[in-house]
């Protein structure tokens, strides 16, 4: 799985087929994984990066929610992909080695 954080966030397979990551706090979430990737970032952290102030009745449940919906995007478009998002007390962590962010600042 390729991921790409420079400009608009993209998520490819690596065969290159784009990867469609659906709904605004779907697409948040994963990018909050990605600036933190490989290092696990605390469930209140992404509810409060999610919702802030205006969290729902259950921010527990709908994160989990909200991370079943990545892991089903990511498994959709490559078998195994889910496995990426991993569940790590206190939270959840993306385990992301092709991130063009990291491929630019090799080649700076």
């Amino acid at each position: 799985m390729q991921f790409g954080v420079l400009g608009p966030l993209a998520v490819t397979t690596d065969a290159g087929e784009p990867v469609v990551v659906p709904g605004t706090k779907v697409r948040a979430l994963l990018a909050d994984l990605l600036a933190n990737r490989n290092q696990v970032v605390s469930a209140d952290r992404l509810i409060d990066d999610l919702w802030g102030d205006d969290s729902p009745a259950n921010p527990t449940g709908a994160l989990q929610v909200r991370v079943s919906q990545l892991r089903k995007a990511l498994n959709d478009a490559e078998p195994g992909a889910r496995e990426l998002v991993e569940s790590r007390p206190p939270g959840y962590l993306l385990r992301a080695d092709a991130v063009d962010a990291d491929r630019f600042v090799d080649l700076s």
